[in-house]
């Protein structure tokens, strides 16, 4: 693992923040980018992508968190003289799964908690676009399960835990790095937000981040919260979908 550089000075500083930034820009953009690659692909041999919504998102998540942040992460890695060093990754043991358990046992607390503050005092919360293309196209949900576990958790704690976050606290310290690297995760989910309440929602988000970044800290292994993030998604895609079958609506915040 890279060692701590806190004592640099607010260049040194400027110059961490610009690169996070950079970083996550870059994932995105890439990702775009290989998005309408396979969009065209798919195209050209006849698949109309655009007008299957279960389709056009499972390419959206294979080449952004997939693909996209997947080599952004790795091609920023291979500039680095530490290389993969800079990760703190590792086959789970049962401490890891100790881990794994609280941390999403501390998602939901949490996102049960604020959801029960915000129905007290009246306050609005944006809507993921994914769940209202759910609502209209139940299976959808059910494709995002694996996708959740298999790509959207990797994919988003390796750009986010394991780039963004390690670098900042390398610099900052640990608080200051893990709270600037979820107000970052956080904001970069703002495109996919849509309806009122979109500032409670962020800082929503912000806090669950919080949870997920400190498993990464403590645990020293990125295994743990891109288990936590995907099962956290996969559990609440299947409530969502059973809540359209049976009537009943849970309370549902993917990222």
């Amino acid at each position: 693992m890279a060692s701590p550089t806190t004592g640099a000075g607010p260049v040194a500083h400027a110059k961490t923040l610009a690169v996070v930034l950079l970083i996550g820009v870059a994932g995105f953009t890439v990702g775009s980018l290989f998005t309408a690659i396979g969009i065209g692909v798919l195209s050209a041999v006849g698949i109309a992508v655009t007008e299957r919504p279960t389709v056009l998102i499972a390419v959206s998540v294979v080449t952004v968190q997939g693909l996209g942040f997947g080599s952004v992460a790795l091609f920023y890695l291979s500039t680095r003289e530490e290389g993969l060093g800079l990760l703190m990754v590792d086959l789970p043991d049962l401490r890891d799964l100790i881990w794994i358990v609280s941390g999403l046992i501390g998602l939901f607390v949490a996102l049960i908690g604020i959801s029960l503050l915000q129905t007290t005092f009246g306050i609005e919360s944006a809507q993921h676009t994914l769940l209202e293309r759910g609502v209209q196209t139940p299976e959808l949900l059910l494709v995002m399960v694996p996708l959740s576990i298999l790509l959207v958790g990797p994919g988003e704690e390796l750009l986010f835990r394991g780039i963004i976050q390690q670098l900042l606290r390398l610099r900052f310290g640990v608080p200051i790095g893990i709270t600037i690297a979820s107000v970052i995760f956080a904001v970069a989910h703002v495109g996919s937000l849509t309806g009122e309440g979109l500032v409670a929602t962020i800082a929503t988000y912000v806090v669950l981040s919080l949870i997920l970044g400190v498993s990464y800290e403590y645990s020293e292994n990125l295994v743990v919260p891109a288990t936590i993030h995907g099962l956290f998604n996969a559990i609440q895609f299947l409530a969502l979908y059973w809540s359209i079958t049976s009537g009943n609506v849970p309370i549902v915040l993917v990222f």
